[in-house]
Formats: structure tokens, sequence, C-alpha cells
């Protein structure tokens, strides 16, 4: 007899009661030994989550629920979170491994997007992409015709004769690597968790932070977001860099100190940014940088692509059910929880 099981999944992006869950119930079809209930309902506020949870086994949640102490307190029957994404700085994971709580995800869904996302961040600073677009569609041609010397807000320095450093070397940043390794960059990387055969296995020199913001003429932010890492890039860090440098960040906002950037931005201390991440989101409409040309912004979309969404919505569902059902699954972000919970390995099968 299937065992029955409730879901709910509180994410805004894809909780909603009339989401069309086709392909999560293809995943659920893989599961016979469960009798899966699935309910769609994202929850406003730290209360309604709670209220929402009671009777649940599992919860999928995505970027703006805070799953704090309180919150997975009062959940006790649920046994798995799933996280859609990549980062869990919303989810308190030593109050869910006291708890008892199972937290999960699927981080590779979208490396590569973020990858080539970096990478068009800093291909458009580096030829001035944007700028040119937007000073043609002002009748720049019109003005200056094909001198295109005269149009140009500044210089355009050869990727080949350009240090990029990168700031955090794990998945992603390793693909950022490979990604830019063809165009004859220097690559430095600043990462202390990382094994030092992992650097020259990539070919690429790993150095402290600070040494790599010095160096760096164009720097991408590839980082978890942590108690370490948030602010980390602040008005101090940002003075160490070079006046024609640029930063790309499509990370997690809140590691950048966003006053402290448009002040160096202000007062030319940096030549441009690239960000797809901010702390808030959306950028408030007062916000400095939008009247910055030399800052091109995204709408944290360098997660996205069709296959990168069907990737995360049935992995992340497959996640949380393979605990249900008693297996240990792929990604465990709270592994202490493993002593108080007991999966089975696929392995020991």
């Amino acid at each position: 007899m299937a065992k029955p099981v409730k879901l709910l999944i509180t994410s805004d992006r894809y909780g909603e009661p009339d989401t069309d869950y086709t392909m999560e119930r293809e995943v659920i079809a893989d599961f016979p030994d469960l009798d899966v209930t699935l309910v769609g309902n994202p929850a406003s506020s730290e209360q309604d989550l709670i209220d929402r949870s009671a009777g649940m086994d599992a919860l999928l949640v995505s970027t703006r629920e805070a799953i704090t102490p309180h919150v997975l307190a009062s959940i006790p029957s649920v046994k798995v979170i799933s996280r859609y994404g990549v980062g869990l700085d919303n989810v308190d994971l030593d109050s869910a491994t006291e708890n008892g709580i199972v937290v999960t995800h699927y981080p590779g869904y979208c490396t590569d997007e973020v990858a080539d996302h970096a990478m068009a961040l800093i291909l458009a600073l580096n030829r001035r992409i944007v700028q040119l677009d937007r000073d043609l569609h002002h009748g720049a041609w019109g003005k200056f015709r094909a001198t295109t010397t005269n149009i140009l807000r500044g210089p355009v320095r050869p990727l080949r004769e350009l240090t990029l450093g990168i700031v955090g070397f794990g998945r992603i940043g390793q693909t950022v690597a490979r990604r830019a390794a063809p165009f004859g960059l220097r690559i430095i990387a600043a990462d202390p968790y990382i094994d030092p055969q992992v650097f020259g296995d990539a070919r690429v020199a790993g150095v402290a932070l600070d040494d790599l913001l010095r160096q760096a003429d164009i720097v991408t932010i590839h980082t978890p977001l942590t108690k370490e890492t948030r602010g980390m890039i602040d008005a101090a860090k940002l003075a160490l860099m070079q006046r024609d440098a640029v930063i790309v960040n499509t990370a997690r906002g809140p590691i950048i100190d966003l006053a402290a950037l448009a002040a160096a931005l202000r007062n030319n201390q940096l030549a441009g940014a690239g960000l797809d991440v901010v702390d808030p989101e959306p950028l408030p409409e007062e916000s400095p940088l939008y009247a910055f040309p030399n800052v091109i912004l995204t709408p944290h979309a360098a997660y996205y692509s069709e296959r990168s969404i069907v990737t995360v919505r049935t992995e992340t569902m497959r996640e949380a059910l393979n605990v249900l059902r008693g297996h240990r699954p792929r990604t465990v972000a709270n592994p202490e929880v493993l002593k108080k919970v007991a999966l089975v390995s696929e392995d020991s099968e």
C-alpha cells in the first residue's frame, strides 16, 4: 500500500493554485510507493507559512520565504525542505538540523546559465555594447557619422591583455573560467575553501581576495551568501580596485554594498558594473545606479532558461520525494541531520 504524503509548494514562482503541475506529476509517477497530495499555496508571512505547513510532510520553497528558527520549530510534521535554486541563505540550517528536518536542493540546475550570463555582462562591459546601443538609438550615428572614437564614452581594452578575477571558485566560478580562457584573459581566483589542486587543474592562479581586487581588470562574483560574504565587497574592498576595472555580480545582491558601489562609480573609482542581483530586489526606482550609463542591470535572470526551469522544478520535487520514501537525496545541505534521521543511500540498496 502506498504511503500517503503531503507536499506544499510555497514558492511565489511555482506555488500558485492555478500552476500547471504536469511536470511535477510526471516525477510523482516515478514514486508508486508514495500516495502524493500536492498543494500550491504561496505564503505571505512567517505565520502564514507556519499555518499553511500544518500537516505537511514536505515544503518546496524558493528565495523569498524566510525559513527561520521560529518557523522550523513550528512545523513538526515537516520532514524535508527542498529549495528551488542554489542559495540556502534564507533557510536556517542549524535550526533545521535541531528539528530533524532534512534540507536539500539541486544546485547544478543553472550552472551553465549563470556562467553564460556572467560572461555576457563581462563582454558587454568590455565592448561597451549597452552604451553604444543606447547612444545609437539616441542619434549618435547622425551626429558623429561612423566616427567610432567620437561615439565611444571611454577606452575599449582588448580582453587578451586583461586579468579576470573570479571571487568564489566553486562550480559556477570554474565554469566561468573555462568560458573565459579562450578569450586570452589571465585568470586568477580567490576562494579559501577550495583545494589548491583545483586551481592548478584549471590553470588558474589562486590568490587572496585583496590581491585579486588589486590585480583584476574585471571582477566577477560567484560566492554563496553567508555571514562571511554579506557586505564583503564594501567601500574598503572597492578602493583596492583599479580605476579602469569593472565588477560583475550574478551571485547574491547583499555581497556588494550598493551604496559604496554607487559612491565608487560616482567618484570614478570604477569604470563600470554589471549587476544581475541587488539588495533589495527589485532595485528601488530612486536608486542612483539607474543613472549611471556604465552600469548594466538585469532582473535576477542569470539562472533562467526554459531548460533550467524544467530541471529545477522536477529535480527539487524528486529530492523531496526521495527523502519522504526514506532515501538520501543527492544533496544534503545540513549533513549533521543524518545523525537524527535515518536515510538509505541509493548505493547501499
